[in-house]
């Protein structure tokens, strides 16, 4: 994707500007090639063991996108136990809880994130481990197949009534329209997150 490449290019001149050492990564062997001593590395396809694997080790994951129509990336960190910090705008809103499960902070604060971020790595990791812990349970109670199911099904009953016409099919034609959604979105990268 070519914003993916722009994205990508900017975050390396950033780092090249304020002096800081990086590498960029396509696959896992490159990755692990990649000196001790640079501190910054950038992977591009990431597989999704590694992804697992690096969501469950890290202490913060940090998730950038502004107006995010809802974003899988911090529910799939929120599975790993890993707290997250988004932005207050768009889909985190939605799945994020601040305090509880991760941070939401304004994308025009720099500080704010800057303080999250130093908690993160200077905080008790107790602490951060219960706010991850939080965030499994919020993802397993909140946006399993079954709860999304019922919410999808509660939605389509209720712009029936508004509209006040009868049911257009009967309850199977429903099943089989969640079933097609959650292909759907299941070849898009929720087969991950759903299958945990």
């Amino acid at each position: 994707m070519t914003e993916n490449v722009t994205y990508h290019t900017e975050l390396c001149a950033l780092a090249d500007h304020s002096g800081l050492k990086h590498a960029t990564a396509k696959t896992v062997p490159s990755a692990l090639a990649v000196p001790s001593d640079i501190p910054i590395l950038f992977l591009l396809s990431v597989p999704n063991s590694l992804k697992t694997s690096l969501l469950s080790s890290a202490r913060l994951l940090v998730y950038t996108p502004r107006n995010e129509h809802f974003g899988i990336v911090p529910l799939e960190a929120m599975l790993a136990c890993t707290p997250v910090l988004a932005a207050n705008e768009g889909g985190p809103r939605e799945t994020v809880i601040d305090g509880e499960t991760g941070w939401l902070r304004d994308v025009s604060q720099v500080e704010a994130w800057t303080e999250v971020m130093r908690t993160a790595l200077n905080g008790k990791h107790g602490e951060l481990r219960a706010m991850g812990s939080k965030g499994k349970q919020r993802v397993e109670k909140e946006f399993s197949k079954e709860k999304m199911a019922t919410r999808l099904d509660g939605e389509i009953r209720a712009m029936l009534h508004a509209a006040n016409r009868p049911p257009l099919a009967p309850a199977g034609f429903w099943y089989f329209l969640v079933a097609g959604f959650f292909a759907a979105f299941a070849a898009y990268g929720l087969r991950f997150l759903l299958s945990e």
